[in-house]
């Protein structure tokens, strides 16, 4: 008796219902910013999932390929339009993507607070 199939169907399954929830999570999260969380499991977690259900089920090295290079592609790209989409969110509601002094928000190249100059000196 072969396990493949059942193996298989599981992590289809998971990947699937996985998706799910995430699709879910998307739907009821208050803003954008909480939306855009959803999207990472769905590439981290479903698509290796996929992946070693095509190593299980196909002997194709060309299918097994074609699915490593389609999650590497995915991982990537969904960092790239996660941090895109974020600072489209961000230009559309603040006006601007850098932080403004009323944010106190630490900004790391001058080593202080957003709109103080950094060890007591004058603001330009």
């Amino acid at each position: 008796m072969t396990f493949h199939p059942i193996i298989t169907g599981i992590l289809l399954g998971v990947a699937v219902g996985l998706t799910l929830i995430c699709s879910i999570g998307v739907l009821v999260m208050r803003d954008a910013y909480q939306r855009l969380h959803f999207s990472a499991p769905v590439v981290t977690i479903s698509m290796p999932l996929i992946v070693i259900a095509i190593f299980l089920e196909s002997d194709d090295p060309q299918a097994r390929i074609k699915g490593c290079l389609i999650f590497v592609l995915l991982l990537v790209m969904n960092s790239i339009l996660t941090h895109a989409t974020a600072r489209a969110f961000r230009i559309r509601e603040m006006g601007r993507f850098d932080p403004t002094p009323q944010e106190k928000i630490p900004v790391v190249e001058n080593r202080g607070i957003a709109g103080v100059a950094p060890f007591g000196g004058k603001q330009e």
